[in-house]
């Protein structure tokens, strides 16, 4: 009998969280004795969120630089026949941009190649519980349509949110009231809670995704020379003031004369964190507006 390979689409717009929550998925694979793949469409020029998942101890495939439902979407049907070929995995985690809906991604199952070996698993939508009413006010068609047309949404950032835990699910039900939201602390996940949502996937249909891109643009600069805590510091506070833009996300590679950390800005909520793998020390900057000159001018200032 030849198993076909299960994929899980995990949607959610910029800094929401699915990076992370590919990496908890992914290690549930494996500690389940199956063989997990990561493919990720990144936005911008850098594979940073690869290189984050390969950190880890996980097989990862970045396709970088564009949208898959447009140029990019044979490409990942390549990617997916190569990893197929490569890996033999049991479950491929696919990690779309957060800029787009991945509407026509179904359209690749239709490759016979693909169509033959793969089934959709899981459809999650994360929801980033810390921006998410900024984020819905500012980018609502984007948050509309991957909260509506996701049967799983994946509240995040439950520890830090101010807004109270009911009334974010009473939200994002308004907006899709047939979805299973799932609304526990991640810190407090264990191998039950992962069986719960493998399990979900057999009685929620997938649905109909529309398409939409957004304005946003990007620019990656890379760094030539390890900064101090006070030039971190400094860089935090000029994408937080707008000095750089109108910035949704900046994240990135910044080596210190300790180790390198992992810098993730998502509007303004701000993690800093040691990294442990091999990357590029490279800053990717993503927004409505990105003033690419004074970036440049800051980050060779430092240089």
């Amino acid at each position: 009998m030849i198993l076909t390979v299960k994929i899980d689409l995990l949607s959610g717009f910029l800094g929401a969280g699915k990076t992370t929550f590919a990496n908890m998925l992914l290690r549930y694979y494996m500690n389940s004795g199956l063989r997990p793949v990561y493919i990720v469409n990144e936005f911008g020029e850098t594979g940073l969120d690869a290189d984050i998942i390969k950190a880890d101890g996980f097989d990862a495939i970045e396709i970088e630089g564009g949208c898959i439902c447009c140029s990019l979407k044979d490409d990942v049907a390549t990617a997916v026949i190569n990893v197929i070929k490569a890996f033999s995995p049991t479950n491929i985690v696919f990690e779309p941009s957060g800029i787009f809906i991945f509407d026509n991604f179904f359209d690749m199952l239709k490759n016979p190649e693909i169509g033959k070996k793969c089934e959709i698993g899981s459809i999650i939508t994360v929801v980033d519980g810390v921006n998410f009413s900024f984020s819905k006010a500012k980018y609502g068609n984007f948050i509309y349509n991957q909260i509506k047309n996701a049967p799983i949404l994946l509240l995040s950032k439950l520890e830090k949110t101010k807004q109270s835990v009911d009334e974010l699910i009473a939200d994002v039900k308004n907006i899709n009231p047939d979805a299973h939201v799932i609304s526990k602390i991640w810190s407090e996940w264990d191998s039950s809670d992962f069986d719960m949502l493998i399990n979900l996937r057999k009685g929620l249909p997938a649905q109909h995704h529309a398409h939409s891109h957004s304005n946003l643009r990007s620019t990656s600069v890379k760094l030539k020379r390890p900064f101090t805590q006070q030039e971190i510091d400094n860089l935090i506070n000029k994408c937080k003031s707008g000095d750089f833009g109108n910035l949704y996300r900046v994240k990135g590679i910044i080596k210190t004369d300790e180790h390198p950390v992992l810098l993730n800005i998502a509007m303004q909520d701000v993690t800093l964190t040691k990294f442990k793998g091999l990357a590029e020390s490279t800053l990717t900057f993503i927004g409505e507006t990105v003033n690419e000159e004074p970036i440049v001018n800051f980050i060779n200032s430092h240089i």
